[in-house]
């Protein structure tokens, strides 16, 4: 199997039981083939029409929370010889994932794989989305 220099592993902070299993094959691949890693976390965007609703630093507020999120996770992979980076972008999942991978040339993504519902056996997910248009090796660990 080959080595990778740069792993790009998705987190979704709100569901800890896919992160776990994601961050266990980061550090496995990771420690194989002395691989760097960054966490990426997006955060879905809110409609215009919602900001005189909300405080003034709702979104920066937000932002934190999520860096802080990814921080605590980025803490679970300290045993791991490469360094850990974080990244939370604001977006359509998919294409914020697929934008960061090239941004960040890394050469494997890492995606959870939720059950199926049943939008998005009609619409497609994020993941099948990811997997189809991704120009590297994806891995979606269940």
């Amino acid at each position: 199997m080959p080595g990778f220099a740069h792993i790009l592993v998705t987190v979704d902070i709100e569901d800890p039981t896919n992160t776990e299993r994601e961050l266990e094959r980061a550090r496995q691949l990771a420690d194989a083939s002395d691989a760097r890693i960054t966490l990426l976390n997006v955060r879905t965007p809110r409609s215009s029409r919602y900001n005189a609703y909300l405080p003034n630093n709702f979104d920066a507020d937000e932002q934190a929370a999520h860096e802080a999120a990814l921080l605590k996770w980025a803490e679970t992979l300290s045993g791991t010889k490469w360094p850990v980076t974080i990244r939370v972008r604001v977006g359509a999942i998919a294409g914020e994932v697929l934008a960061e991978a090239e941004a960040a040339e890394v050469d494997l993504i890492i995606i959870g794989a939720h059950q199926p519902s049943a939008i998005s056996r009609l619409l497609g997910s994020n993941a099948e989305r990811i997997v189809r248009e991704a120009r590297i090796s994806v891995l979606v660990a269940r």
